[in-house]
C-alpha cells in the first residue's frame, strides 16, 4: 500500500489519476496492471481486454485512492481536507465519524487516529471514546467526580461518550470499551444518565440508548441493564428494531422494556422483517393499533407481516384518517394477496368506481384502467387527495408497473405524500434509479420543494449518505444522480451538496472534460 505523506495535497494526487490514466490511454502495461490490481470492475480482465474497456477518469481517481488504502476517491478526498483543516476540526471531525457514523466512517475515525493518536491525547474526556481504560483509571483516582461529568463538545457523561461509540463495532476497542464502561459504573457512573445530541434538542438520549439503540451492541446493552439501566427510556426500545440483529430487542424486553407506547411496532413495520415484529407482538400490553395494517401496506410489507397483525388482533375493519377501509387500501396497492386474506376473514369492500380505477393502475392493469377511463373522462380529476397520494406512495416502494400505468394515464406528477415530496423524491430517496429515469422521462420536475425546504437533489445528498432507509430500499443514488444529470439537471446544480462516495465519484468524473487529462 503506497503511504500518504503527513500533509497530502489532494492537487497532487489529481495529477497523478490523471497520468495514470494518461499512461492507460497510451497501453503501458504498468498502469493497466494497477487498473487490473486495484478496480473492482477490471478485476479478471486480461490486460487486452481491459486496453478496450472504457477508462474514464473517476476510475483512475479510484485506483490511486485503493493504492492508499481508502475505498473510494471520495474517502481520499475526505481524509486530505481533514489531514489538512485546524487541529479543532480534525477533532470534531473525528469525533462526528466516532458518534454519527456507520461502518465507512468508522473507516475513516480509525485512519485518522493511526495517523494522529495524539488527536485524543488532550482532554480526558477523550479516552470514553476510545476506552483508554489506563487514562479512565488515573483520573478517576485524581477526581471520583469525573464519573458524571458531562465533557467533551457535546456535553456528554463519560459512560454515554463510552456506550456510544462507533468504535466498538472494531475488534481493537471492543474489550477496551466494555472495560471502560465496567469502570465507570464501579465509580458510580448513572447508567441512567442522559445528555442531549445538539441535532435533536428536544429529545435528551439515554446511556443505553448508546448501546442499544446506536451501535446495537448487544454485550454493552447487557453489561448496562445488569447494572440496573431502565430499559422504558422512550428510545431504546424503537431504535433497536432498526438493527438486523435482534439481540439488543430481545435484552431489553427481557427486562421489561414496554412495547405501548414506543412506536417500536411502527418502526418494525419499516423493514422487512417479521421475526422483529413477532417479538414485539408477543410482547404488547395494549389491542393492535388501528393503523397499522394500513401502514403495513404502506411500506411494502409482505403477507407475513399482515398474518402477523391480523392473527395479533388487528382490527379488519379499521379505517385510517382519510376514511379508507382496510380491503379499500389493500386495493389501492395492488394488494391482492392481501385482499384474498381478507375475504378469507369474511372482509370484503365493494369498490366504487373511482376505488376500482386506483385498483387497476396499482395492479398495473392498463387495458382495463383505460376502459374505465374512457367510460369516465373524468376520473382523474374527480379523485380525492388520497387517491392521487397512490402513485408517490407507490413510487416510494418500487411499483415501477403501476406507477408506469398512472403516468401513462396522465396521473399528475407533482402529488405530495409524506414529508410532502413528489414521486420523483420519494424514489431518490430510496435509491431507485429506474422509478427516478421514468419519473423524469414523464416529466417530473427535480426542482419542486418538499416539506424540509429543499428539492430533489437535497433528497439525494440526504439518502445518499444515510445508513438507515429500510430493507428493500434499492440504494442505487449513484444511478439517481446519473438520470437526474441524464434528464437535464445542471452539473453546477450539484455544487452546493454533499454527497455518498459513490455519489461524488459519479460527479467527480462527469465534471472532469477529456482535454483536462492532457493538463496533468
Amino acid at each position: 500500500m503506497s503511504e500518504l505523506p503527513a500533509f497530502p495535497n489532494l492537487d497532487h494526487l489529481r495529477k497523478q489519476a490523471k497520468r495514470l490514466l494518461r499512461d492507460t490511454h497510451a497501453g503501458t502495461s504498468e498502469a493497466l496492471g494497477r487498473f487490473a490490481a486495484s478496480l473492482p470492475a477490471a478485476r479478471g480482465l486480461s490486460l487486452p481486454a481491459l486496453a478496450q474497456y472504457p477508462l474514464r477518469l473517476h476510475d483512475a481517481q479510484s485506483v490511486v485512492a485503493r493504492e492508499h488504502g481508502f475505498r473510494s476517491w471520495t474517502e481520499l478526498k475526505r481524509y486530505v481536507e481533514w489531514a489538512r483543516s485546524a487541529a479543532t476540526e480534525r477533532l470534531s471531525r473525528w469525533l462526528r465519524c466516532v458518534f454519527e457514523g456507520q461502518a465507512r466512517e468508522r473507516a475513516l475515525a480509525l485512519r485518522m487516529l493511526h495517523a494522529e493518536p495524539a488527536l485524543v491525547a488532550g482532554d480526558l474526556w477523550l479516552a470514553c471514546p476510545v476506552g483508554d481504560v489506563a487514562r479512565l483509571e488515573r483520573a478517576l483516582a485524581a477526581d471520583p467526580a469525573f464519573a458524571n461529568r458531562p465533557g467533551g463538545p457535546f456535553a456528554m457523561p463519560p459512560l454515554a461518550a463510552v456506550t456510544s461509540s462507533a468504535l466498538i463495532r472494531e475488534p481493537e476497542f471492543e474489550d477496551r470499551l466494555l472495560a471502560s464502561a465496567r469502570l465507570l459504573i464501579a465509580h458510580g457512573a448513572d447508567v441512567d444518565g442522559r445528555w442531549t445530541d445538539p441535532r435533536f434538542p428536544d429529545n435528551p438520549l439515554s446511556v443505553l440508548y448508546g448501546a442499544a439503540g446506536r451501535t446495537h451492541h448487544a454485550g454493552m446493552t447487557r453489561l448496562l441493564l445488569d447494572a440496573g439501566a431502565d430499559p422504558n427510556d422512550n428510545e431504546s426500545l424503537y431504535h433497536s428494531v432498526e438493527s438486523e440483529d435482534l439481540s439488543c430487542t430481545r435484552l431489553l424486553l427481557a427486562a421489561g422494556a414496554r412495547v405501548a407506547g414506543t412506536n417500536a411496532v411502527a418502526r418494525s413495520l419499516d423493514y422487512d422483517r417479521p421475526e422483529a415484529l413477532q417479538l414485539l407482538l408477543a410482547r404488547r400490553e395494549e389491542p393492535v393499533e388501528t393503523h397499522w395494517l394500513h401502514h403495513a401496506m404502506l411500506r411494502g410489507r409482505s403477507l407475513a407481516h399482515i398474518r402477523a397483525l391480523v392473527e395479533a388482533g388487528a382490527d379488519l375493519s379499521a379505517r385510517d384518517r382519510s376514511g379508507t377501509s382496510v380491503y379499500a387500501f389493500a386495493s389501492r396497492f395492488g394488494r391482492e394477496d392481501v385482499m384474498a386474506l381478507l375475504r378469507e376473514r369474511g372482509v370484503i369492500d365493494l369498490l366504487n368506481p373511482d376505488e376500482a380505477f386506483v385498483a387497476a393502475c396499482a395492479r398495473g392493469d392498463e387495458a382495463a384502467a383505460k376502459a374505465m377511463l374512457r367510460a369516465a373522462p373524468d376520473m382523474l380529476s374527480r379523485l380525492s387527495e388520497a387517491q392521487l397520494k397512490a402513485m408517490p406512495q407507490l413510487a416510494a416502494i418500487g411499483r415501477l408497473e403501476a406507477v408506469r400505468t398512472m403516468l401513462a394515464l396522465g396521473w399528475p406528477r407533482e402529488v405530495k405524500e409524506g414529508w410532502q415530496a413528489t414521486a420523483l423524491n420519494l424514489a431518490i430517496f430510496s435509491g431507485d434509479a429506474m422509478m427516478t429515469r421514468l419519473l423524469l422521462e414523464h416529466g417530473a420536475d427535480w426542482r419542486t420543494q418538499h416539506g424540509y425546504g429543499d428539492n430533489a437533489l437535497g433528497t439525494l445528498s440526504f439518502a445518499s449518505q444515510a445508513d438507515d432507509l429500510g430493507d428493500n430500499a434499492p440504494r442505487d443514488h449513484a444511478g439517481c444522480a446519473a438520470a437526474l444529470l441524464a434528464y437535464g439537471v445542471p452539473m453546477e446544480a450539484f455544487g452546493r451538496y454533499a454527497f455518498s462516495e459513490e455519489v461524488s465519484d459519479l460527479l467527480e468524473g462527469e465534471r472532469v472534460e477529456e482535454p483536462e487529462i492532457a493538463d496533468g
